[in-house]
């Protein structure tokens, strides 16, 4: 079995907007969407954004479930992720999977930690797979 290098990259994000549009009466509808952007940064510095769109998919006994697409914007280039979860408030530390990336990260691959620690501040750390076509 071979090992794959990883390169570890960590980021702060911190909400800049978020809106929702309902799809429904209920607390919780199929369609109901969230669309946000997060100011990012390391060490202090900010080094990009991001931005994405949460969906709710399924529900299910009274759980609803959401995917979401977001890229970031890093100086070398962009990062694609995407994920699948329960939808809860507040929400839990979580995985996305990384599905692509332009320049330095073109065909990036691997996953992201995001930990919600709070409303204000995120912490995203990223795991891409130096196998994945980095150049």
């Amino acid at each position: 079995m071979s090992m794959v290098e990883q390169k570890v990259i960590k980021l702060v994000a911190r909400p800049v907007r978020r809106e929702v549009y309902k799809n429904g009466e209920a607390d919780a509808n199929l369609g109901d969407r969230s669309v946000f952007t997060h100011e990012l940064s390391r060490d202090g510095e900010v080094v990009g954004f991001d931005g994405g769109t949460c969906t709710v998919v399924r529900i299910d006994d009274g759980r609803s479930y959401i995917v979401c697409n977001v890229s970031m914007s890093l100086p070398d280039g962009t990062i694609a992720f995407q994920t699948f979860v329960e939808e809860v408030f507040p929400p839990p530390p979580f995985f996305a999977a990384v599905t692509g990336g332009t320049g330095a990260y073109r065909g990036a691959r691997g996953e992201m930690h995001i930990d919600p620690a709070s409303p204000e501040t995120h912490f995203y750390t990223l795991y891409l797979d130096e196998a994945g076509g980095q150049r």
